[in-house]
This record gives C-alpha cells, structure tokens and sequence, in this order.
C-alpha cells in the first residue's frame, strides 16, 4: 500500500450498461466523500438459559451516502469540468435514473455500486465557496473493486 493521502480519491459515474462494462465519466470538484459501508442491526438471540444478552449480527444498514462538491469556477482547466458535474448530477436526478456508481481510493481500491442521486446546493455566506451535495441512496450492495 502507498501513501495514505486522499489526493486522486474519484467518484465516476455511468448508465447501467445494456450488456458489457459501464464506460464510467469522472465527476469534478469532489472534495469529501462518506465512510463507506455501514454497521449491521444487532439481533437479540438471548433465551431463558443464557446468563448474559447475546446477539448476531443482522442487515446491514448503508444509508445514503453524502459526496460534497465545489461548484465554484476558477481559472483552471476543471472549472468547465466542474461545471459539467454539476449539470450531468442534475440531469440524473430529474430523469430519475439508476446509475453505476465507482469509488476509487489512490491505494487502487474502492467500490463499486448502483443507486439514484439528488443533488442539492449547500448554504452560502460572506467568503465562502459554493458547494453542493450528492446523495446517493444504494439499489445493490457495495461491491470491492
């Protein structure tokens, strides 16, 4: 394993493919991305004999999973990229549509998964710099990539 820096952490996004693999597009200004996975339910196994409360482990309970984003433009050669993410995030979520989704960490491992998205813009102030979230709630489990 190399360094343990977040620098190149990409969030893709592709249509679930008809047949073959996705051709996944890479989406612009991610700056934090969600603990992924998710703690399993504890379900009660304790009977009349035991003398301590015992348990298994249940469902696992994802959630959603919440990526933040820059949506500011700047004088970079991203800030049509940025734009980009936003507007193609937004198309998805009018339209409704399940998309391939694929996490990828600079170690080279990540995850792989489907589910719709919401974005939606974060508060603004004086200073600040504009910001959206996207949330993405699952359709299949987390797949190791």
């Amino acid at each position: 394993m190399g360094e343990f820096n977040s620098k190149g952490t990409i969030l893709s996004v592709a249509a679930v493919p008809t047949t073959g693999d996705p051709s996944y597009k890479k989406l612009y200004g991610l700056y934090t991305v969600p603990e992924m996975g998710g703690t399993p339910e504890q379900i009660d196994v304790t009977n009349l004999e035991d003398g301590i409360k015992r348990s298994i482990l249940g469902i696992q309970d994802t959630g959603t999973l919440d990526f933040e984003f820059y949506a500011t433009e700047d004088e970079t050669d991203t800030s049509a990229q940025i734009r980009d993410t936003w507007n193609i995030l937004r198309g998805y979520q009018t339209a409704g549509d399940t998309m391939m989704w694929k996490l990828e960490y600079p170690d080279g491992e990540g995850f792989t998964w489907q589910g719709k998205c919401s974005v939606r813009r974060q508060s603004v102030g004086v200073n600040t710099a504009i910001k959206f979230t996207l949330t993405i709630g699952l359709d299949t489990p987390l797949t190791d990539i």
